[in-house]
């Protein structure tokens, strides 16, 4: 298990001061739909009106959820009040680029945004870079056309949709006298600390497990992420298992203010490069869905009703 100085992926992206720059970006509101896309290579002066930022990285081929937000040339948010945008997927192609699929976003409130970003489901079936082309229309009815890129992988680094749930020994309040001694959170919400991820996959109930460390995390969003289980757990009741995961052992040693142990080894066993992550696990064991970042109890509870 790395420990926290050396830590390549998770820690090095926790921790690092880039962070603080992908803040003021997440600060977006919504905006409204346009109707057909629009597809231009041509330049504007002084650069594009308008830019998407992705705020998901873990995309592979397969259905990806993608995570975004807009600003505009001074690099501030794009205000709207609509809950919706579309996007399109394009990649580039020996002649001519191609539209490889299309989605409705949809307003997705984070806990530290005015508004919120934006959230499309998309599936792509090949490697390789990609253009995210955004459509809308500001709330004082300026057309917007955004663009970002990204590089789509054969694989992602987390557990696929559909691929077993990794059966990870973690940490429950019956180690310990403290739940501070496996959980960052100021005030844990016990139910989440019940049974480990190899016992609840046992059991013939979905799961819901949420990797996150709320008293550490640099983007804001782990402590509202936790949160919004238990507000899934107080809707679906025992129908469902919740688990909530600390990234790292020990959180309450601290050295200058951060953890000075280890991660825990259930966070190497999901591949996780960032977090928050949140995964839905079926009664067979399988991942169902799988959340990067912030996301509501709306959504969770929307794709565990599909198996319950």
């Amino acid at each position: 298990m790395p420990n926290l100085a050396n830590a390549p992926g998770l820690i090095s992206r926790l921790l690092s001061p880039r962070f603080f720059i992908i803040l003021p970006v997440l600060l977006l509101l919504a905006a409204a739909c346009s109707e057909d896309p629009i597809i231009s290579d041509e330049q504007e002066p002084g650069g594009p009106q308008f830019s998407a930022i992705i705020v998901t990285g873990d995309l592979a081929v397969g259905r990806n959820r993608i995570v975004f937000g807009i600003i505009d040339r001074e690099g501030m948010p794009v205000t709207g009040e609509s809950a919706e945008v579309e996007v399109h997927l394009l990649v580039d192609g020996e002649e001519t680029r191609e539209v490889k699929d299309s989605a409705t976003a949809e307003f997705v409130p984070w806990p530290i945004a005015v508004r919120g970003v934006f959230s499309a489901e998309v599936d792509l079936d090949v490697a390789g870079f990609y253009e995210i082309d955004v459509v809308s229309t500001s709330s004082d009815g300026t057309p917007i056309f955004a663009q970002a890129s990204f590089n789509l992988k054969e694989t992602s680094s987390t557990p696929a949709i559909g691929a077993p749930a990794p059966a990870s020994v973690t940490h429950t309040g019956a180690e310990v006298d403290d739940l501070s001694h496996i959980t960052s959170s100021p005030e844990p919400d016990p139910d989440l600390y019940e049974i480990s991820i190899h016992e609840a996959l046992q059991q013939d109930k979905p799961l819901v497990i949420v990797f996150a460390t709320p008293a550490f995390c640099v983007s804001a969003t782990c402590g509202p992420q936790v949160g919004e289980l238990t507000k899934v757990k107080e809707k679906l009741g025992d129908q469902v298992n919740y688990i909530h995961v600390e990234v790292f052992e020990n959180p309450h040693l601290l050295e200058g203010g951060r953890p000075s142990g280890d991660l825990v080894a259930a966070v190497e066993e999901w591949g996780l490069p960032t977090e928050p992550w949140t995964f839905i696990v079926d009664r067979d064991g399988l991942i169902y869905d799988k959340f990067e970042q912030f996301t509501t109890a709306e959504q969770l509870e929307e794709a565990l009703q599909e198996i319950l």
